[in-house]
């Protein structure tokens, strides 16, 4: 896989989450950031990106639908509940992994809610991104 392909293929399956709950996530694809990785010993890059938002309607349903999409694409997912204080409520996380696919969470409290996605490893130097 090449560099672009990477990018194209992580900053699509954000979009493609961004896109379950367009009332609550921003539908821009954030600048991603540049990380070092390797490839069978060689130096590689793979690139993170992140979303953020407060206050989301409804933490549980998002990454609920989240899980869902992930499920049909062939993801496996591993799912988590955490009861906070009283103040954050409870926290929804869900993490998919598949191979040749980007890397993907969700984590979302009734305070808080973000989405990640990095990219494939793929050969190439972190310095020409930054």
């Amino acid at each position: 896989m090449t560099i672009d392909e990477a990018q194209k293929q992580a900053k699509a399956e954000l979009r493609s989450v961004l896109e379950l709950a367009p009332d609550t996530w921003p539908q821009d694809v954030p600048v991603p950031v540049a990380n070092d990785c390797q490839v069978d010993g060689e130096r590689a890059v793979q690139f993170s990106y992140y979303v953020e938002v407060e206050d989301p309607a409804e933490p549980r349903s998002l990454v609920e639908r989240a899980g869902d999409r992930w499920e049909q694409e062939g993801y496996r997912l591993s799912k988590s509940q955490t009861e906070m204080d009283a103040a954050t409520g409870t926290a929804y996380a869900i993490v998919a992994r598949a191979d040749d696919k980007p890397r993907a969470s969700m984590a979302a409290t009734k305070v808080r809610a973000h989405v990640s996605v990095d990219s494939v490893c793929v050969i190439g130097d972190t310095d020409d991104y930054r």
